[in-house]
């Protein structure tokens, strides 16, 4: 039979009760509730001893819990953990994604001095991988979506609000490297869409709405006319932007990334450095580090004049440009907890996009506007909570 030890007061942190003390002028005199002060006590303490709704005559010790001790970021930085990767030895697959979450989404748009915001929230969701290893995501928005902190308050934006809305939910594929390539759910978004049409006709006339939806017409011709229009969505793009791959031994590699700019030209294409870190943040997230320099053969003229091949009777000055981002992943499926994405054009009127996802349920803290520091290899960024 094994040995269990008499109890005594001696073993924990107690409160010696004095004259008059009361449960009540205890918790108040340490700060703390009155529930808590008695849980934590009848938790450890003998039968004869539980607090009630007040001390027992005989009590003399309350017993206290332990007080915490909040590490400086310095103290965190130097117990990191070690990141382990179960695909294989230097990569991180969708394998183990089977969650839903629910994300917030600011992007911000910057044209010179001119700033514009566009907020909403959406939800994705693990449906399936398929026997050739495509995975299959469930993308949902969720509630209205906000530009410069306003809702829908015109015609064009409530339009374009009942018409993007008819397109989700999305069921999106995506390839082992965790990039999408293709929508899935054609047939039920087309149906939507004409549904939505005959809604938006009953409240809106004119040739200008028209025009409109014609062009969601077109959109919609097909699967793969779907695929085109959706090639510019910035969450697609930030969200699914193949980050699950094997890395090399240094666990970074050299990869070309397209990022949506205007909506009538092509991708602008980066060369960036995609970095694996091999311990977690002091948040215990798995980070990934992409930093590249504009590689594009479009001129600035071409650029500016939102064109989606180089024509060099214009000019052949070339633009600079960079692309930064940070990835934040739950080290238990790898699948995002957090991201930021920045990329800019220097162009005569400079251009800078900004993307910031982040989980809703996360109870650390995301900002809205991450400083230039972010992208700084030997800084550790401190996240705080952004509200939709």
């Amino acid at each position: 039979m094994p040995y269990i030890p008499e109890f005594t007061y001696a073993d924990h942190l107690t409160y010696k009760i004095k004259k008059n003390d009361t449960l009540i002028s205890v918790a108040k005199q340490l700060v703390i509730r009155p529930d808590d002060l008695r849980s934590y006590h009848n938790k450890f303490c003998p039968l004869q001893d539980l607090i009630e709704a007040d001390f027992p005559n005989h009590l003399r010790y309350v017993i206290l819990a332990p007080e915490k001790i909040e590490l400086s970021d310095d103290e965190k930085e130097q117990i990191r953990k070690k990141a382990i990767f179960n695909d294989g030895a230097f990569g991180i697959s969708l394998n183990q994604a089977q969650t839903n979450i629910s994300y917030g989404v600011l992007y911000t748009i910057e044209s010179g001095a001119t700033v514009n915001t566009i907020k909403q929230q959406v939800n994705v969701k693990w449906k399936a991988k398929s026997e050739n290893g495509f995975y299959f995501f469930e993308v949902n928005r969720i509630g209205s979506v906000y530009i410069n902190d306003t809702a829908a308050d015109s015609m064009i934006q409530d339009i374009a609000e009942k018409a993007s809305a008819a397109l989700y939910p999305l069921l999106v594929v995506v390839d082992e490297n965790g990039k999408w390539v293709y929508i899935n759910n054609f047939n039920e978004i087309e149906a939507r869409w004409q549904k939505v049409k005959k809604e938006i006709r009953k409240y809106y006339k004119g040739d200008q709405v028209e025009k409109y939806l014609a062009i969601y017409d077109r959109n919609l011709e097909d699967d793969d006319t779907l695929y085109l229009s959706l090639s510019k969505d910035w969450f697609l793009n930030a969200f699914f932007n193949g980050i699950h791959v094997q890395y090399s031994s240094s666990l970074s590699i050299q990869r070309e990334i397209a990022f949506p700019i205007a909506p009538k030209s092509y991708n602008i294409t980066y060369d960036v450095k995609q970095k694996l870190d091999a311990y977690l943040d002091i948040d215990d997230f798995l980070v990934i580090d992409i930093n590249g320099k504009l590689h594009d053969e479009r001129t600035k003229t071409d650029f500016e004049h939102d064109l989606s091949l180089p024509i060099k009777e214009y000019s052949e000055e070339k633009p600079e440009g960079n692309y930064r981002a940070k990835y934040f992943l739950n080290p238990q499926n790898y699948m995002p907890e957090s991201i930021f994405i920045s990329c800019d054009l220097k162009l005569d009127t400079p251009q800078k996009y900004t993307v910031t996802i982040s989980n809703l349920d996360d109870k650390k803290e995301i900002s809205t506007s991450p400083k230039q520091e972010l992208f700084i290899e030997e800084t550790k960024p401190q996240k705080k909570w952004w509200q939709l």
